[in-house]
């Protein structure tokens, strides 16, 4: 069997299983299988494949068939030009995602790297805390209620060079960043909320925003096979966002004098996304960010 031939049962197979991208599937996975690049396999196509390489091509192909991710398959997933681990514990890093990082870089802007602390809150494998540390320099805290994703997190922080930058803590949402500056404010004997030394705090949360009802509905690959702890948040999806801006509220004079924060969130939730955080702070500026397909995916809220 042949690269080209192989492919083209893969396809077949992929395509009768229902798979979306079924080519694609099958070149990336090939080429994992050989360790090589996809851009190779199109100057190869006549190569015969040796019967290890095939054999273990059949096997991962049989599991896609079974829709099992691919990244799963492969251990990888790239975010904004870096691969990350990823495995069953961690979501699979979306390309939608992107637009908070984007969102981000130009809140930090002349940022003063002394004066400015990022937290990533539901940190999972790590993309966004890991990018922001990559693309920026500055401190970063990385939050997880999970242990085992927060262990990823901190393998992709050490594999992409920036495990210095970032504070890996396990809690539930904001609290970890809380007795933080409760501790800042203990020792530095600080009642206001210009905590020495952050003037400037910026808080990512990509946290789940699935209703539990469309949770069945969502493609196997999802409902399948990713942490459903990582995708759904109560009836209308944003169980964790009250939760969030509700720890953000009851501690907010303890935090740095500014303070951002950024949420992913499902286009059709920006009306109920923006009445809970009214709902905490009623005289929050907010400005809601468009990804790359033109659908409001991000809120910015200075509270």
């Amino acid at each position: 069997m042949t690269i080209m031939e192989a492919l083209q049962w893969a396809n077949n197979k992929l395509k009768k299983a229902g798979v979306d991208s079924p080519m694609l599937d099958a070149e990336i996975l090939l080429a994992h299988t050989l360790g090589e690049s996809k851009a190779w396999l199109f100057s190869h196509f006549s190569d015969k494949l040796k019967i290890h390489h095939r054999e273990q091509f059949h096997e991962l192909i049989d599991r896609r068939t079974a829709r099992e991710p691919v990244a799963y398959i492969t251990g990888k997933k790239a975010f904004y030009g870096r691969d990350f681990q990823v495995n069953a514990m961690v979501l699979i890093p979306r390309p939608e995602t992107e637009t908070m990082v984007e969102v981000s870089l130009k809140i930090l802007e002349g940022h003063d790297p002394e004066r400015t602390l990022v937290c990533d809150i539901g940190t999972g494998s790590g993309a966004l805390a890991v990018t922001l540390a990559a693309e920026t320099s500055l401190s970063v805290i990385a939050i997880d209620v999970d242990k085992q994703a927060l262990s990823v997190a901190s393998q992709n922080a050490t594999q992409l060079g920036v495990s210095d930058n970032i504070d890996f803590q396990h809690g539930s949402l904001a609290e970890p960043l809380i007795r933080i500056f409760k501790t800042i404010r203990g020792q530095t004997k600080v009642k206001t909320s210009s905590v020495y030394p952050f003037k400037h705090l910026l808080i990512t949360a990509n946290l789940p925003y699935l209703p539990d009802s469309r949770l069945e509905s969502t493609q196997p690959e999802v409902h399948a096979y990713e942490p459903h702890l990582a995708l759904v948040a109560g009836r209308d999806g944003l169980d964790a966002y009250f939760d969030l801006f509700r720890q953000l509220r009851t501690n907010r004079t303890i935090l740095p004098r500014r303070v951002t924060v950024l949420i992913e969130i499902d286009p059709e939730q920006r009306r109920g996304a923006e009445s809970l955080i009214e709902h905490a702070f009623p005289t929050a500026k907010m400005n809601v960010h468009k990804d790359l397909q033109g659908l409001d995916r991000v809120i910015e809220v200075e509270v």
